[in-house]
């Protein structure tokens, strides 16, 4: 479909991040910056929520994170919260500059782990006039809580092999189901994303990437694990300005956190953010009747905003 044209920034240390860039009708329209949770890439289902955007009157501007999909940086399959957020920063110079963009309303939306990204960014970002936290990552402590047995210890041994070495390179690991037995158990390495829904998830996903010739693997610096599990982005909701805030949280949510435990984060916002509950689980939302319903929530948060 296309109704989107390519775009690339440059961030503050000089990586060149690629997008897609969602023009609604008309000039000085607000425009939504949106990128995808983890490992996943801009086709990731959320050219979807870019077009519900765009349909309610937003421009779009859709990104891969560094080292993703078609965004340069290096290593290659690393996530890092506190990096991902400070780009953030650098797609808000860039959306601001995008054609018929109205500089005075730019909302930032994330979701699962990026979610979280766009969590800490919020914090310290003046920029902006909304914010949605779409089932958010919220705490690295609870993401370690389901690594993979042995995950950490590994991480470790391999931090120190690359401080050894004259040539270091990364270390990887799967961190999708790759068939339904894997999914299953019944096969393989557990992986961190695991069961037969995330594999249904992610086997639909590929082919939305590879449609659009953007390369994608399987993988995750092992790195990756550390920089989760040691960020707290729970902790920045605080400091975020209530009025622009939506968060969003799943009835039901293995990936991110169980419901209470988001209503626990929120309760940290101060007065006047909104929240929503919406049906039925994390990966859930992204077709079908309950992926219209959840939009419909944020698209009527936006017009109030922006």
């Amino acid at each position: 479909m296309n109704d989107h044209i390519r775009v690339e920034f440059k961030t503050i240390d000089g990586a060149t991040l690629r997008g897609d860039f969602f023009a609604a009708e008309g000039t000085n329209v607000p425009c939504v910056v949106m990128t995808q949770g983890l490992s996943l890439l801009k086709e990731h289902y959320i050219h979807d929520h870019a077009r519900k955007f765009v349909a309610a009157g937003f421009s779009a501007l859709v990104y891969d994170h560094r080292g993703y999909g078609s965004s340069d940086g290096f290593p290659r399959h690393e996530t890092n919260p506190l990096q991902q957020a400070e780009d953030y920063h650098d797609a808000v110079t860039a959306a601001i500059n995008l054609p018929n963009v109205d500089p005075s309303r730019i909302a930032i939306w994330g979701i699962g782990h990026s979610g979280g990204a766009t969590m800490i960014a919020a914090a310290s970002e003046p920029r902006v006039k909304a914010i949605i936290l779409n089932m958010p990552f919220q705490s690295g402590a609870y993401d370690a809580k389901g690594f993979p047995a042995g995950m950490m210890e590994r991480v470790w041994k391999d931090r120190a092999a690359q401080t050894k070495s004259n040539d270091p390179k990364p270390a990887y690991v799967q961190l999708w189901p790759d068939s339904i037995e894997n999914a299953r158990g019944q096969s393989g390495e557990r992986t961190f994303l695991t069961g037969e829904v995330p594999f249904k998830f992610i086997s639909d996903a590929v082919k939305l990437s590879e449609a659009a010739g953007t390369p994608w693997e399987n993988k995750i610096t092992l790195q990756s694990f550390h920089h989760l599990a040691k960020v707290e982005s729970r902790l920045f909701v605080p400091r975020i300005a209530p009025e622009k805030l939506l968060y969003v949280a799943a009835a039901e949510d293995p990936i991110t956190g169980a419901l209470a435990e988001h209503k626990a984060v929120f309760a940290t916002a101060r007065p006047g953010a909104e929240f929503v509950v919406v049906e039925p689980h994390h990966l859930g939302t992204y077709w079908g009747e309950d992926f219209d319903g959840a939009m419909a929530v944020q698209i009527e948060f936006l017009k109030h905003k922006l």
